[in-house]
């Protein structure tokens, strides 16, 4: 499923548009079929605004969203396909929980969109599994009662169980502990390889530079980088900008490349296996010899493996 996003111009209607400055102007881009990216920028640029558009949750002022060429018709019968196949989880579990059950939670989806009331247990099995819940253990507790990390996840199960053709998240790793936001970057690694589309509105830089080849940056509820993540992290006037924080993982890689005395690293390393690895041939005085960074990194790494 593609998504094209055309010079999208949106007010809100708390004044005229003569009075209104756009939460979003003239914004365009597109989206290609499996495609995982994010988007980024600091709060109140624009970015929860600009997803919600890209389901029909919310209609643009001006410009046009086309699904694989046409454009969103805001109409019961079409705004449901739309829908079950873009999914949103919003930044905050509360604002879309509202059964009295986990299990009820995650089947609604399922049970809106028709499919086999027979499937609907696995499937709820299924998504709870992805996101590193215990299905026994979470299906008969209220949801309201969670912690917020579990109601976040709890959240992402109930879109995850109609297998939408695009998962848009918003802020899914907060609050989240070290085992459960690895089950997240697993769970959108699987849908990279099933050929299933992620759009991740993070703050994150280290999970968005692991995994995401394209970065969107909005700033005031403009376009302001849409390209290689990679290059927008090694930007440090554009990190500066954006009030983006450049991942451990490519500081210490930079660092590494530009010092001569431990100069060598191969640059396709991409990852902290990677780096571990590299580091893990050097010897005891070659280690002895390494910045309080490299230090610091080796130590801490190795005692999460």
């Amino acid at each position: 499923m593609n998504i094209d996003v055309e010079k999208l111009v949106f007010h809100y209607n708390t004044l005229s548009i003569e009075q209104q400055a756009p939460a979003l102007r003239n914004v365009s881009f597109s989206l290609s079929s499996g495609e995982c990216l994010a988007l980024v920028g600091p709060s109140g640029s624009g970015k929860s605004t600009l997803v919600q558009q890209l389901n029909g949750l919310l209609t643009p002022s001006s410009g046009a969203v086309r699904i694989n060429g046409n454009i969103i018709q805001y109409e019961p019968r079409p705004l449901r396909e739309i829908r079950k196949n873009i999914g949103l989880v919003f930044q905050f579990p509360e604002a879309q929980i509202f059964e009295s059950t986990v299990f009820d939670e995650v089947a609604f989806a399922a049970r809106k969109f028709d499919l086999k009331k027979d499937d609907i247990p696995d499937l709820v099995d299924n998504a709870l599994k992805n996101v590193g819940l215990n299905p026994s253990e979470f299906k008969q507790l209220d949801p309201l009662k969670l912690s917020g990390g579990e109601s976040r996840l709890v959240s992402i199960a109930s879109v995850l169980v109609i297998d939408p053709q695009w998962l848009i998240l918003d802020e899914p790793t907060l609050g989240l502990d070290i085992a459960h936001r690895q089950c997240i970057t697993d769970l959108i690694e699987e849908r990279k390889r099933n050929n299933r589309g992620v759009l991740l509105i993070t703050h994150d830089m280290d999970i968005a530079y692991k995994i995401c080849p394209r970065t969107i940056a909005l700033m005031e509820g403009v376009v302001s980088y849409d390209g290689d993540t990679r290059t927008l992290l090694n930007s440090n006037l554009k990190c500066d900008e954006l009030g983006l924080i450049t991942p451990d993982i490519l500081q210490l890689q930079n660092f590494i490349s530009e010092n001569t005395e431990t100069n060598g690293i191969d640059q396709s390393l991409t990852d902290d296996v990677a780096m571990l690895n590299w580091l893990a041939v050097k010897s005891e005085q070659q280690k002895k010899s390494m910045c309080s960074v490299l230090k610091h990194f080796c130590e801490d790494k190795t005692t999460h493996i």
